[in-house]
């Protein structure tokens, strides 16, 4: 014989059992429709921060800016555009105008390139072939055609870039910018 104050126990433990697992089911599924959103939206947030950046055309960070056709040997330096990939935050530019750079050939056939940004506080440095030298128009900074600079207002020598020659005239420069206002070359 059964007790019927059992028979009430057990039904009571039945429903307490199946409310358990209804909460549980709801909260499960509504942990998981919360996480997927908040998950691929903050991957899309953090993506400008996990990319990795891209090099040049060959994967190693040169760019061809122009020819050697263009330049004397021993003769002023020329100003070139650099065009690239840009990339801001989620945005991609392809081919878009990233800075530029004065390249020189010396009488060897040696090539010399110079970031144009100036050190000091990022303006573009103009050449004047009257004076030789490269000045600043911003605030006067100038530089001698090696680069070294001729008045203490920049806190560093001109940015020395690498460049060489590919397919026997191409100019290939790794173009590249530094921290403007410090002593010391730091890449951005």
């Amino acid at each position: 014989m059964t007790d019927p104050s059992d028979h009430g126990s057990t039904a009571h433990q039945d429903d307490m059992r199946r409310g358990f697992l209804f909460k549980f089911s709801a909260a499960l599924v509504g942990g998981l429709s919360a996480i997927i959103p908040v998950a691929f939206g903050g991957g899309f947030f953090l993506t400008p921060l996990l990319k990795k950046k891209k090099g040049g055309e060959d994967g190693d960070s040169f760019l061809m800016v122009g020819s050697t056709d263009s330049l004397t040997p021993g003769g002023p330096p020329r100003a070139f555009r650099v065009s690239g990939t840009k990339t801001d935050a989620w945005t991609t530019y392809a081919e878009a105008a990233i800075g530029s750079v004065y390249v020189s050939m010396n009488e060897a056939g040696n090539l010399s390139a110079f970031n144009a940004t100036c050190p000091h506080l990022g303006c573009t440095v103009n050449y004047k072939a009257d004076a030789n030298s490269y000045i600043c128009p911003c605030h006067d900074s100038a530089f001698k055609p090696d680069g070294e600079r001729t008045n203490d207002i920049p806190p560093r020598p001109m940015d020395s870039l690498e460049v060489e020659i590919r397919n026997n005239t191409e100019v290939w420069v790794k173009f590249q910018n530094f921290r403007a206002g410090t002593s010391e070359k730091i890449p951005v």
